[in-house]
């Protein structure tokens, strides 16, 4: 399958692209589904009406996998989306990516270690995206980690925390994480099943903020290959000049020089406004580089890498049934003893609308060790307050939780079951401390 894949499909696929770039000059910066035109063709339509709207930026997240959430995304009926796409700049890596989708008049590489001035700010992390946002964007708004947001209780200082802005743009990095580690790259089909996940939890933590309108994007895409690479895959660019950056699948420099494997482009040609020399391998050939991967890769100009997902999310349609929410009384993230005593809520009441949900709740370390019982229950309540709606399960924790796990953060996770199959997936977490000091003598 994976011959199939790499050598009659991949191969052939990017041959014929490639043979559509060599007849173009410089690249797709006028075309309507440029990543750099995200900010005033997505974003802005939204803040000039005033409307409060969350952007979700996943690293690395591919088209295809933009797709299959939004396929899940419609099977659940919880909201309305649609799906586009766009194209990234090239090079297509994440500095480049990430700085097309902030507001900017222009964008310029001004020094060796290939960072990405916009408007002459600094957009390294989310404290540099932040400044660009605070000045550019023309609105309150707000860049932060997913980690630091799904932190927040939903029901307090998340919606606390929402009603100072008007624009969020939310930065979650796995996928990327992954798959640019030589040691972890062959997890990356593990990674973005995780990622799809966090995505659709993090869609219901902002609307338990009372969010409504969200944006799912990415900063560039990804070739992946599930096996070691052949020598034909790999380029000898014969390259000279000053080089600054060296990819698998790009190289940043000035006066740069290869030959027929490379397209050379200049700044100019991809809207930057630095005198520098951009080199792409062509098709889906990698560089000789010592100690990168090569299986996962980003960078060049194949359809994999540049086109990136762009779904539009708002709450869903009325005409439509779906299962009730279940949230937590959180008054504390901490656990000091061997007991978790967790208040569920049903949060609507159930109607011909609004349906059943099942849960399965457990304590979980980072490592993925089970560290309580497991709370099994169906949410059925039709009438009656919230409180009246809300349930209490006291959990018992293990021996490790005190021992080994002690002082680390562990997640209570909240499953739901996968209809028409036996396994579950994660609903919700919420995290909290292990600061066990002394074992509870009335179990």
């Amino acid at each position: 399958v994976q011959k199939v894949y790499a050598n009659d499909w991949l191969l052939r696929f990017n041959d014929n692209w490639q043979q559509t770039l060599d007849r173009t000059d410089g690249w797709v910066l006028q075309s309507q589904q440029n990543q750099g035109n995200f900010f005033n063709k997505h974003v802005k339509p939204f803040v000039d009406k005033k409307q409060r709207l969350f952007v979700i930026i996943s690293d690395a997240l591919r088209y295809e996998n933009g797709w299959e959430l939004w396929s899940e995304i419609q099977r659940k009926k919880r909201y309305e989306a649609t799906i586009d796409y766009m194209i990234t700049n090239l090079p297509s890596y994440t500095q480049l990516g990430m700085a097309n989708l902030l507001p900017h008049e222009q964008l310029s590489i001004v020094s060796k270690d290939s960072s990405i001035m916009v408007d002459g700010m600094s957009s390294a992390g989310v404290q540099g995206r932040r400044k660009i946002l605070e000045v550019n964007s023309g609105v309150r708004a707000d860049a932060i980690s997913a980690e630091s947001f799904m932190a927040m209780n939903a029901s307090t200082e998340g919606r606390e925390y929402v009603k100072g802005y008007d624009l969020i743009y939310i930065y979650h990095n796995h996928i990327d994480l992954i798959g640019d580690d030589k040691t972890s790259e062959g997890k990356v089909f593990d990674a973005v099943e995780t990622e799809l996940e966090f995505l659709d939890n993090l869609l219901r933590h902002i609307a338990n903020m009372n969010g409504n309108n969200m944006i799912i994007t990415s900063d560039h895409g990804y070739i992946y290959q599930n096996e070691v690479l052949d020598e034909s895959d790999f380029s000898d660019a014969e390259l000279e000049g000053d080089i600054w950056k060296e990819n698998r699948r790009f190289v940043l420099g000035q006066n740069l020089s290869g030959n027929k494997a490379v397209r050379k482009l200049k700044g100019d040609d991809v809207g930057l406004n630095s005198d520098l020399d951009i080199l792409i391998p062509k098709g889906i050939n990698r560089l000789r580089i010592k100690g990168a991967g090569s299986r996962y890769v980003h960078g060049g100009a194949t359809l994999q890498e540049v086109v990136v997902p762009l779904l539009t999310i708002s709450k869903k349609r009325k005409d439509t049934t779906e299962e009730v929410e279940i949230d937590i009384i959180q008054s504390s993230d901490q656990i000091t003893t061997n007991v978790l005593t967790v208040t569920f809520i049903q949060k609507e009441l159930i109607t011909d609308k609004m349906l059943p949900r099942t849960i399965r709740a457990y304590i979980q370390a980072e490592d993925g060790a089970r560290l309580s019982d497991a709370f099994n229950y169906t949410f059925d309540i039709a009438e009656g307050s919230e409180r009246e709606r809300s349930i209490k399960k006291t959990f018992q924790l293990s021996a490790a939780a005190s021992g080994k796990y002690k002082g680390q953060r562990v997640k209570l996770i909240i499953e739901e079951p996968i209809p028409n199959s036996t396994r579950w997936k994660v609903y919700a977490e919420h995290g909290y401390t292990l600061k066990i000091s002394f074992i509870n003598d009335f179990d």
